[in-house]
Parts: C-alpha cells; structure tokens; sequence
C-alpha cells in the first residue's frame, strides 16, 4: 500500500513538474510572439539603423535565451563585414569587434553543409580554428570545466544566422549567438526560433536601408532638382547659352532632353532671328514701296478725276457741237431751198428780160415806124417813148433789186406802185399828148437812141442775170455739199457724244476703282506700319535671348 501510495505521489509530483514546464514553454511561446510581433513593428521606416539593430538584438536575446548576440552588417562596398549592434559583451569586446572588418569570403567560407542547421551554421568548438580562420571572434565565457557532455553547449562553439535581403535575395551580414541561458546547443526548432527573428531583423534591416536609401537618393535628387532649377532660371532670364547638367543619374536624362529642346529653340530661335531680320528687310521695302504707290495712286486718282472732267466737259462740247450742227444742217437745207427760189426767180427773171429785150426792140421799131409816119405822130410817140422808157428803167430796177434781195420779194411791190405811179404818169402824159406832140417828136428820135442804149444794156443785164444763175447753180451744189457735211458733222458729233458718254462711265468706273485700290493701299500701309511694329518688337525681344553658337 505505501508503494502505491509512493508511486502514485510521484506521478502527481511528476505530473505537477510536466504541467509547471509545460505552462513556462507556454509562456516563453507567449513571450516569443509578442516580441516578435514587437520587432515587426521596429518595421517602420522611420527609426535610425543603430537603434533598430540595437532593437532586434535585445528582443532576439530576450526571446532566444541567448546572452550574448552580435549582428555583423556588410559595408556599402559589399565585400567587408564588420560589427554593427551587439548585446552582452563588454565594451572592450564591442569596439575590437567594429574595429576589425573582415572579408566576406572568410564567413562565406564558414557556411559549409556539415555545419548546417536549417538555415543557420552551428559550428562545434572542435572545428573552431580551422573553420573561423580570418573571422574575428571574442570568447565571452572561459571554459569552467575540460569536459564537456554532448549537448551541452562550449564557449568556443558558434552559431551563426545568415541575414538575406527579402528584396534582392541578398546576404546583409549574419547574426552571431553566444552563451545560452540553459547551457545546451539548441535544437532545430530553437534554430528556426531564432531564424524567425533573424528573418524579421532582415527585413527591418531592409527597410531601414531602403529607407535612408531613398531618404539619400531623395536629398540628391532635391538638391540635383535645385541645381537644374537654377540652371532653368537662366532660361527664363534669356540666357539660353549654358548646357544644362545633372549630377543625379535620373534627372540627366532630363537635363539632355532639355538640352536637345534648348538647341531645337535655339535652331528655331536663330532662324526666327533670320526670318524676322528678313521680314524687316522686305517689310521696310514694302512700306517704303506701298507708299510711293499710294502716294502715286492719289496723283493718279486725281489725274483720272481730271481726265473725267475734260472728257466730260468734251462730251458736253460735242453735244453742243452736235445741237449746232442740226441747227447749221437745218439753216443749209433752209438756204438750198433759199437758193431753188432764187434760182426760179433769177429764171424767170431771164426770161423776163428776154421778154422786155423783145418789148425794146419792138419799141424802138416802132419808134423808128412812129418817126417816120409823122411828125405829130413822132412827137406823141416820143412823149410814150419817154414814158416806156421810165417803165423799163423801172421794171429793170425792181429785177435787179429782186435779184438782189433774193427771197425777199418786197421788190416787185415796189415796182408794182412804181408802175401804178408810173400809169398815173402816162394817164396824164397822155391827157397832155396833144399839147405834147410835138415835143415827142422831137424826143422821139432821141427816145429811139435811148431804146436802143436800153436794148444793149437789157443784153448786158441779162448775161448778168444768166452768170447769176450759173452762180447760183453753183451755190446749190456747195449748198447741197454743204449740208451732206454737215449732216456727216452731225452723225460724228452724235458718235462722239455716245463714245464720250462711254468714256466717261469707263473714267468714272476707273475713278471709282482707283479710290478703292487708294484706300486699299492706305490699308496696306497701315497693317505694313503695324507689321513693322510686330517685326521690331519680334527682334526686339529676341535680341535679349542670348543663343548657343551653332
């Protein structure tokens, strides 16, 4: 029975011990996590490198159970390893670790397969020497006794973690793990404890050298954005002529893009120079020219108004000439009926003086028969003679004064009351014949001469009346010529007016063109005033651009 009891005392003191272990490995699994879950949080970017790897040594330390922990970082050249956070060695033990870098070679050369535990290196104190050859090690702990059981852990053992950058599956350096508080080398899944926090001490690691590589690549590429900032200020001050450059890798592309632009305005700019030079040129050619044109056109669009008006006043001219020359047309054909008259008249006046040539000759024969018939008979004849000879000298007076007077025949009438005074004459000549005879006797024999002096001067008068008649024959066929010009004047004249009143619409047309081409011109000359202007001011602001030579 005190067996049992014995045994079954042990079991429950067995039994407590298992329970108590089993809720102290709850607890440090407890502890592990959250310091785990602590050192995720050192994952921030924000925290200086020194005091993140300070950070992951004392939260690995704490939840390893190792004393000792050192964490060797490769430099920025990739090739020297050297201390960089440690916890539990003195400060003799820390500076000699930083101040003796080694190469990575020595420590890649301690990673060989026997040695591996997982993803760690566990080399035993048998192999210390020729394994850690040129890899600086402190020995933290004397070796209290010569031997040393398996299991158990000896201070020249060496346990290292290799830390691997997540991002570029590259080694950072390696966590060294010394003294362990239970004194025994640790198991597998103690390794992968440990390499859980090496793993999160690599990617804080990381971070923190991403962090202050893009802390560093963004002060670069401030200050590069600083200098190419003032390097464009020049530009916006015209100065176009220094080459603009980037010390940083990824602004130089944007300095020679720049630069290519700077050159293509520059050749732009230069050309612009060029063309602006030589649209001053041409456009002070043209203004020089467009005013001598519209300083022309004015003179000429005053010449035109002057021609207008001459040619007007010519119109009118020859519309006046053409009123006066149906005017001198009617007057010729009044005057060639005039002269038909005259030419009747002077006919019948012909023959009116071959009648009275006739009458004369029969007078004076019987005259001559009264002579010598009697001398009483003569004597009354000559007293008749005397007044036939009044009536003929008469008659032969009002023909000349009717041929004198051409259409006016007033004449006739004259000579008709002549003739009336001239029968009241012989009405009393006659009364007084018988106490006259003898006296127209006596003056019958002169009367006879006298006849017959009348006869030959009738004869001369009717050649001239004849020679008039030629003359007057003559006068209508200048009259009919006459009029046939002037009917051709008139026709002329009519064409000319129409031709003129043409000309004159055509110079009114031309006048009123050229008023437009003037002000045309004035416009023109206003806007090459106006591109003058632009064209200084172009070359004006572009002389304070300062160019690349090309």
């Amino acid at each position: 029975m005190a067996s049992v009891t014995q045994e079954h005392t042990v079991n429950r003191e067995t039994e407590q011990t298992s329970t108590i272990a089993n809720s102290s490995e709850k607890e440090r699994y407890i502890h592990q996590t959250r310091e785990l879950v602590r050192l995720c949080s050192l994952l921030r970017a924000d925290l200086d490198l020194d005091e993140v790897l300070q950070q992951i040594v004392a939260s690995t330390a704490a939840c390893t159970g190792f004393r000792v922990l050192n964490i060797n970082l490769l430099d920025q050249s990739g090739k020297m390893l050297s201390s960089a956070a440690s916890i539990g060695l003195s400060e003799a033990d820390v500076r000699t670790l930083r101040e003796t870098p080694f190469p990575i070679e020595s420590f890649i050369n301690t990673m060989l397969p026997e040695f591996r535990i997982s993803q760690s290196y566990f080399i035993p104190h048998s192999s210390y020497k020729e394994a850690l050859v040129n890899v600086p090690v402190v020995i933290v702990k004397e070796k209290d006794k010569d031997i040393y059981e398996s299991g158990q852990w000896h201070p020249e053992d060496f346990l290292s973690v290799p830390l691997y950058s997540p991002r570029k599956q590259e080694l950072l350096g390696y966590l060294s793990l010394d003294d362990p508080e239970d004194g025994k080398v640790p198991t597998e899944e103690a390794v992968e404890v440990i390499e859980l926090f090496a793993n999160q001490a690599a990617i804080a690691i990381d971070n923190v050298r991403i962090f202050h590589e893009r802390e560093a690549e963004h002060r670069a590429l401030e200050a590069s954005v600083t200098a190419l900032s003032e390097q464009i200020q020049l530009l916006s001050k015209g100065d176009m002529r220094p080459r603009i450059s980037s010390q940083h890798p990824r602004l130089q592309p944007v300095a020679d893009t720049i630069n290519l632009t700077i050159d293509r305005i520059s050749a732009i700019l230069h050309d612009m120079r060029a063309v602006a030079q030589a649209v001053d040129a041409h456009t002070q050619n043209v203004q020089q020219n467009s005013e001598l044109l519209v300083h022309d056109t004015h003179i000429q669009e005053k010449q035109v108004d002057q021609i207008s008006r001459t040619i007007n006043d010519f119109a009118q001219m020859m519309n006046k000439i053409s009123e006066r020359a149906a005017n001198l047309s009617k007057t010729a054909i009044d005057g060639v009926d005039v002269t038909n008259e005259a030419q009747n008249t002077v006919d019948r006046t012909v023959e009116g003086m071959s009648l009275v040539r006739e009458a004369t000759l029969q007078s004076a024969r019987t005259m001559k028969n009264l002579s010598e018939s009697g001398q009483e008979i003569n004597e009354t004849v000559a007293g008749m003679n005397d007044l036939t000879m009044r009536m003929h000298l008469l008659a032969l007076n009002s023909a000349i004064e009717a041929t004198r007077a051409g259409e006016h025949g007033q004449g006739f009438t004259v000579i008709a009351q002549e003739i009336r005074t001239l029968a009241m004459s012989s009405a009393e000549i006659a009364r007084k014949v018988s106490s006259y005879i003898h006296t127209i006797q006596q003056e019958t024999t002169k009367a006879s001469q006298s006849v017959e002096q009348s006869t030959q001067e009738v004869v001369k008068q009717t050649e001239l009346v004849m020679q008039t008649g030629v003359a007057l024959d003559a006068i209508g066929v200048v009259t009919d010529q006459l009029t046939h010009l002037i009917d051709g004047i008139c026709t002329t004249a009519e064409s000319q007016v129409q031709g003129s009143q043409l000309v004159v619409s055509a110079i009114t047309e031309i006048l009123r063109m050229t008023g437009d081409v003037t002000r045309h011109m004035r416009e023109m000359q206003q806007s090459t005033n106006r591109l003058v202007e632009f064209t200084d001011a172009l070359r004006s602001r572009l002389t304070r651009i300062h160019l690349r030579e090309q």
